[in-house]
C-alpha cells in the first residue's frame, strides 16, 4: 500500500456481489425490507481470501480503523437504550428509532465506506478454466507493488516455458 518493503503479512477477505444481484433492490418497493435483500446478496457473492504483504505502519493503521469501527457497536447499543428510556417517557418511540437508525448507519458506513478507503480493495472474478482458485483484482495498492507482482509473474512464466517440452518431440541432448 505504501511502496515500502513489506515487513509483515496480513490476511484479507474480499467479496464481490455480481451486478445482476443489485436487481433485488427493486424488492424494496414491496416492503420486504433490507435484511432479506442483504442475505440474498451475501449468498450469491463471490468470495476470496489470502495474505498480502504490508509494512508494520500499514497494518497498525488498518487495525486502528477496524477497532474504531468495532468500538461503534457498543456505543450504538448504549445510544439505543438511552433513546428508548427517553422515548418511553413521551409515549413516542420516534427518538429511539431515529437514534438506532443513525447509529446503525454510522456503523455500516464505517464498515463499508471508511475501511475500504484505508486498505486494499479487491474485485473477485469468476473462476477461470484451468485455474484452481478465483483471481482477485487488487485496487488501492502502490504502483511498486504492481510492478513487483508483474515481474514475479513474468519470471514464473519464463521458468514454465523453459521447462515445458511438447509431447512427442525428441528432447534436446543433455536434457533428462
Amino acid at each position: 500500500m505504501t511502496g515500502a518493503p513489506a515487513e509483515v503479512w496480513r490476511k484479507f477477505r474480499f467479496r464481490t456481489v455480481p451486478g445482476w444481484a443489485y436487481a433485488f433492490l427493486v424488492l424494496l418497493v414491496t416492503g420486504i425490507g433490507l435484511l432479506p435483500i442483504f442475505i440474498i446478496m451475501a449468498v450469491v457473492s463471490r468470495r476470496a481470501s489470502g495474505h498480502l504483504p504490508l509494512t508494520r505502519a500499514s497494518r497498525q493503521k488498518l487495525r486502528l480503523v477496524e477497532w474504531g469501527i468495532i468500538s461503534l457497536l457498543p456505543l450504538m447499543i448504549v445510544l439505543f437504550i438511552g433513546a428508548a428510556i427517553v422515548g418511553s417517557g413521551s409515549n413516542s418511540e420516534t427518538a429511539s428509532t431515529i437514534t438506532f437508525t443513525l447509529s446503525f448507519l454510522g456503523f455500516v458506513i464505517g464498515l463499508l465506506v471508511v475501511k475500504p478507503l484505508i486498505g486494499p480493495r479487491g474485485n473477485v472474478m469468476e473462476q477461470r478454466p484451468g485455474y484452481h482458485d478465483k483471481l482477485v483484482e487488487l485496487r488501492n495498492v502502490h504502483p511498486a507493488f504492481v510492478a513487483e507482482v508483474n515481474y514475479k509473474h513474468q519470471q514464473r512464466a519464463a521458468q514454465q516455458a523453459a521447462s515445458y517440452s511438447p509431447p512427442g518431440l525428441p528432447q534436446t541432448p543433455g536434457s533428462t
